[in-house]
């Protein structure tokens, strides 16, 4: 539909009468605890519910010039914990480490306290001109309290009163993070301001998106890199029943617009404030991950450091070997050798499913080996050798190695033979035969090498 259809559509049906409800002051209950031993972490943490409120709003209807929109203020404390960690936990690391995670220098220059979390729900998940953000999350830290203000757009003629009021309370912050906000949230909101003249408004700033960071941690350990499998997968988070899925939530504000019945929009502000303090705690296990080249509290710095046995013995569980071994990637990537080797010995020295251990006993071999330190290489080839059905590569640098290296050319014979008996089992085509061929020609130099009887 054009954006010029859609734009007459929703102003056609926009509310005339909307009722207010001022937002209580205290701050949300904690998440409810399960029944675990003492010292233990809940078995499942339940996200903060919605208030009933029947079919009003919460917050309160802020009016301008431009116009009116609701505003929902919810206040946290940092101790409030949401899944395994305080709110506080994502701003006890450097910097330095969030720009690193980012690919983003000058986020090394920011405070991570001055960076809003941003999130926004829309009335179409493609984007583009015609897509309206009818609900707009961002959350701050305010001193010892973290604030969650949530703008909602009452009428669509309204807009400029919203975007207006988001620009001025996004002016002190230095920077965001978002999930997905790089490819979504962040242009939509540039699309609005444009079509609304204040192109460019939010202008340049740091951005730590936790999408592909988090991408590189969790995929192929869960079911998607969405947020909400993340929320329970990693975090064990359980949304209340009010929650409502994502793809769902353009409908129900056209809905709204169409009836003036709010109660599902309750629900989709509840969706957004979960979506937010999730993000929080992600962004903390995120740094907690990749701060430190092998887990533990590396790279945490908080004041008032306790004695160096104290805290060691306060520290949590630093990351599992799967987490060790995303990270280890993750630097070897980067062009982090030191850092790199030292999380991949870490990683496997821990329980990795097979796949995991293949992979990393792959790629510190192939570090090794671009470090041209292969002699260490060859117990990690010899492992992975021990157990492989079908790929011959960890056989085939063993017989370069004792060829070239070693000089051994008896025991890089047994190698060539081995990668032969291997690849004779793949299903014929010219895959099998091209790496036939070239083990035959390898196996020929070597027995060469050897002297006429060994050929």
């Amino acid at each position: 539909m054009p954006a010029a259809d859609l734009r007459t559509r929703l102003q056609r049906l926009r509310v005339h009468q909307h009722r207010t409800i001022t937002t209580d002051s205290a701050p949300p209950v904690g998440p409810a605890q399960a029944d675990t031993p003492s010292g233990s972490p809940p078995a499942r943490t339940i996200a903060p519910a919605p208030r009933d409120l029947g079919n009003a709003l919460p917050g309160e209807r802020v009016e301008s010039s431009l116009g009116a929109f609701q505003r929902v203020d919810t206040v946290y404390d940092l101790g409030f914990t949401h899944g395994p960690k305080p709110l506080a936990e994502a701003f006890a690391y450097p910097a330095a480490t969030a720009a690193r995670l980012a690919r983003d220098e000058a986020l090394a220059q920011t405070d991570l306290r001055s960076l809003a979390f941003l999130d926004t729900e829309t009335t179409g998940l493609a984007g583009g001109a015609g897509t309206l953000v009818f609900l707009i999350g961002v959350g701050a830290v305010h001193g010892d309290q973290f604030v969650l203000r949530q703008y909602f757009l009452l009428d669509p003629a309204h807009e400029p009163a919203l975007l207006d009021a988001l620009i001025a309370d996004l002016a002190p912050r230095t920077g965001y993070v978002t999930f997905n906000g790089r490819s979504f949230d962040l242009p939509l909101l540039e699309t609005r301001l444009t079509v609304n003249r204040r192109r460019g408004a939010l202008g340049h700033r740091p951005h730590l998106d936790l999408l592909m960071p988090a991408r590189r941690l969790y995929r192929g350990r869960l079911p998607s890199c969405a947020l909400g499998d993340i929320e329970r997968g990693v975090f064990n988070i359980a949304r209340q029943d009010d929650d409502v899925p994502g793809w769902l939530i353009p409908q129900l504000y056209h809905d709204y617009l169409r009836t003036g019945d709010a109660r599902a929009m309750q629900r989709v502000i509840y969706h957004n404030t979960v979506d937010i303090l999730s993000m929080v705690t992600l962004t903390a296990q995120l740094l907690e991950t990749f701060g430190a080249p092998r887990g533990g509290d590396a790279g945490r710095s908080r004041p008032g450091a306790m004695p160096a046995r104290a805290a060691r013995e306060a520290a949590p569980p630093g990351p599992s070997p799967a987490d060790l071994l995303r990270l280890a990637c993750w630097h070897a990537d980067n062009d982090r050798p030191a850092e790199a080797e030292a999380a991949f010995q870490g990683a496997l020295a821990g329980q990795l499913t097979l796949p995991d251990r293949t992979l990393g006993l792959t790629r510190l071999a192939a570090l090794y080996k671009k470090l041209d330190r292969r002699a260490e290489a060859v117990p990690y080839w010899e492992q992975l050798a021990s157990f492989t059905l079908e790929d011959p590569l960890p056989f085939v640098e063993l017989a370069k190695y004792y060829e070239w290296r070693a000089h051994d050319y008896r025991r890089a014979q047994v190698w060539v033979q081995r990668a032969l008996a291997l690849v004779g089992g793949w299903p014929a085509g010219w895959q099998r035969q091209a790496a036939v061929e070239a083990l035959h020609q390898r196996l020929a130099r070597v027995r060469a090498k050897q002297g006429p009887e060994a050929a």
